[in-house]
């Protein structure tokens, strides 16, 4: 079984703080699937409550477990990279 590490004081009130206030969808998710690890509810349990995957689950609480609360601030990226430089466009 998988379980997020010990949280500490100070971001059980943040991810508690996210959940209850948070404007941002997907923050407010993830806050809710670490506070439920944290809580030892287990992970198809945690899936089934939040109709994620059980992968996607588990993605969550390892990139929690390793960048703490950073993790929960999407990751946007990708797309392809630009043709021009900003000088050329100029």
């Amino acid at each position: 079984m998988i379980f997020v590490r010990d949280l500490t004081t100070k971001e059980g009130n943040q991810l508690r703080h996210i959940i209850r206030k948070g404007s941002h969808p997907v923050k407010v998710r993830r806050a809710m699937v670490i506070l439920a690890s944290a809580q030892k509810m287990t992970v198809p349990n945690i899936a089934r409550l939040y109709h994620l995957s059980e992968d996607h689950v588990r993605r969550l609480i390892h990139r929690f477990n390793k960048e703490g609360m950073k993790s929960l601030h999407p990751r946007y990226g990708g797309g392809r990279p630009r043709t021009f430089t900003p000088e050329q466009r100029a």
